[in-house]
């Protein structure tokens, strides 16, 4: 499991394995200032990184 949140310190207390800085506190996985056309572009990239930190082993809380 890989937790987006822009809470990573919470994530971290509570023993969460991946976690990933997301955007901001409304909006994890979103940034509804740019275009449309922009925010898949940086929502598709978002989700390659999610998925490397996937695959990555990790034996503690790690941040990517």
């Amino acid at each position: 499991m890989v937790l987006i949140t822009c809470l990573s310190n919470v994530a971290a207390q509570v023993g969460v394995g991946r976690i990933m800085g997301g955007s901001k506190f409304h909006y994890p996985v979103g940034q509804p200032e740019l275009r449309p056309e922009e925010e898949l572009q940086w929502r598709v990239s978002l989700l390659a990184k999610g998925l490397n930190a996937l695959e990555t082993p990790v034996r503690e809380s790690t941040t990517f």
